[in-house]
């Protein structure tokens, strides 16, 4: 299981229990989390609802937030294990805490394999070279498009049903990797870097030095082997089917978020002349980029 095949692991779900535990000085006995999480209302639902009733969707949430290392067992008591455990205490913001934590264990593919999420990673580098010009349907099956994509290597993805796409579409939007817009019967998703991006600016640009652009992009995936030249997006561009971009240009979703972090002022981007440069592909128009600054250019 993962958080793309469990379907009850939706991202506000684990934020729920976690922040229940970690709210609790000494922990919380489960079966109070078990009766604070499903009240009566829900438990007259069967197991035949999308959720598979009150008790499969509080069994699994809390499943997967054990395999994240999200909480722990201490005999009959839940508690958030040590290294999940904000240094800021009962004080802390929990959900921005909550989200560091899953970007630091989700994005490290050893620490990623060892909880069971190693799909994810590769589900999500997929996503990540389709174009934002052309958005899924939230209710899209996406088990043809990545036969096409990626052949045999598509299993390696868990994507094998409309369910598990829509968990991977939740989770790529709250680690900041996707947008969702419209209502209900028109709901479509993009993918969309640009928040994951400016989430370690702090650490990719330190201070308001140029930087060429290939430093910039190898720290970027170091952090995110999802994005170009990263690990694990490196192994789903070796298996695609599809062409290769040409030399040095980066994927739409990538040229998109970096144009719109310098439009937002959060980035500058500038070409030198005679300086080697990388390619913004913007899907009919082109943007050549040899250095990156962090903040407005002067």
């Amino acid at each position: 299981m993962s958080i793309v095949t469990n379907f009850q692991a939706v991202p506000s779900r684990l934020l729920s229990v976690y922040a229940a535990v970690a709210e609790a000085e000494n922990g919380v006995l489960r079966e109070n989390l078990e009766s604070w999480a499903t009240p009566p209302s829900l438990s007259t639902r069967g197991g035949g609802d999308e959720d598979g009733g009150s008790t499969a969707l509080f069994t699994n949430s809390l499943s997967e937030a054990r395999r994240l290392g999200l909480v722990e067992e201490n005999g009959d008591r839940l508690i958030v294990p040590a290294a999940a455990r904000s240094k800021s205490g009962r004080n802390a913001d929990l959900q921005a805490h909550f989200l560091s934590y899953l970007r630091e264990t989700l994005f490290d593919p050893e620490r990623a394999a060892n909880a069971g999420q190693a799909g994810v990673l590769i589900a999500l580098a997929w996503f990540l070279t389709k174009s934002p010009l052309q958005p899924v349907g939230f209710s899209d099956a996406p088990q043809n498009q990545l036969r096409t994509d990626l052949g045999q290597f598509a299993e390696k993805a868990e994507l094998g049903s409309t369910s598990s796409f829509q968990n991977l579409l939740y989770w790529a939007r709250f680690l900041g990797f996707a947008t969702v817009v419209g209502d209900s019967r028109s709901r479509r998703a993009f993918p969309d870097p640009s928040r994951a991006i400016t989430a370690v600016l702090d650490e990719v640009l330190p201070d308001k030095t140029w930087v060429d652009v290939d430093v910039f992009l190898n720290r970027l995936a170091a952090i995110y082997p999802v994005l170009e030249g990263g690990s694990v997006r490196e192994e789903v561009e070796a298996n695609s089917t599809v062409p290769p971009a040409n030399d040095g240009n980066l994927s739409v979703a990538s040229s998109l978020a970096l144009q719109r972090l310098a439009d937002r002022g959060s980035i500058s981007l500038d070409v030198v002349a005679d300086a080697k440069a990388r390619i913004l592909d913007f899907g009919g128009t082109t943007k050549r980029v040899s250095r990156v600054r962090r903040g407005t250019a002067a």
